[in-house]
């Protein structure tokens, strides 16, 4: 049996409506089962303190004089055509409690329920929340693991450092580059840029020493501050490498530069 079924029989032996078999079964599960002696407990309070707001009810005056004509003269003297009136031998014996305990079954195993939902409503809220600060620790190892590794690239023996200018659009703008040859990459450090609108995107062009016009090398965003970094992949090196060029161009970038505003510019 599962936990729920057993729970209904405890809810049923503590208002003494189990069978034998369920509370032979219930006993024997309970003994070594803390969580159903705990819910036992609680049903069994539960069911003595409402049983203690319970209303008593008189029975009808000529109930005691009709149960004692059927047993005096039996079937065939009983008054059988009387409105509502069952024969004796016929009458299947309930005692009071029984709808009394049908009402407190109800009553406790919703009460009981209710208890379980919230538990359940509780326990989804916080693996929610888990799985969500799961999530953001995720995104922060892999901020730091990439902080880690462009550390490690822009301080090698092997790291070619020069600076982009601020052109007459924006005069006080910078930028610092970390040019790794060996593995085709740079790193890109602005400052100080306009923060772009929300339609536009700034957008990064490599000079060629071998074609004859530029190729985009990324889009980026800058922040209130003015600040934003760029990582360019697969970035051609040697005398191929001529410089670097920014521009401000339809949000996601194009394949040409739509105009000829120079924000940052710079010689390798």
């Amino acid at each position: 049996m599962t936990h729920e079924e057993l729970e209904g029989i405890a809810a049923l032996d503590a208002i003494g409506a189990a069978t034998s078999e369920e509370q032979a079964e219930f006993l024997s599960h309970v003994d070594e089962c803390a969580y159903c002696r705990s819910a036992a407990d609680e049903y069994i309070e539960a069911a003595t303190l409402l049983a203690f707001d319970l209303a008593t009810v008189a029975p009808p005056p000529e109930l005691r004089s009709r149960i004692m004509s059927a047993v005096e003269h039996g079937d065939d003297t009983a008054d059988t055509t009387a409105t509502n009136v069952t024969p004796f031998r016929r009458m299947r014996v309930r005692p009071w409690w029984l709808a009394t305990a049908a009402t407190l079954f109800l009553a406790l195993w919703g009460w009981r329920e209710i208890g379980i939902r919230v538990l359940r409503e509780r326990t989804g809220s916080q693996n929610a929340e888990i799985a969500r600060l799961n999530q953001e620790n995720a995104l922060l190892k892999a901020q730091r693991d990439k902080l880690s590794s462009d550390f490690a690239s822009i301080s090698g023996a092997r790291t070619k450092v020069f600076s982009l200018a601020g052109q007459r659009i924006s005069p006080s703008a910078s930028a610092k580059v970390f040019l790794i040859p060996n593995e085709r990459r740079a790193i890109i450090f602005f400052s100080n840029l306009p923060a772009n609108p929300a339609d536009r995107s700034y957008q990064l062009w490599i000079i060629r020493g071998d074609k004859p016009k530029p190729e985009s090398g990324g889009v980026f965003d800058v922040s209130a501050n003015g600040s934003a970094s760029l990582t360019v992949e697969n970035l051609p090196v040697g005398t191929e490498l001529k410089g670097l060029a920014v521009t401000m161009e339809p949000r996601g970038g194009v394949e040409q530069s739509t105009n000829g505003k120079f924000y940052v510019m710079g010689k390798t």
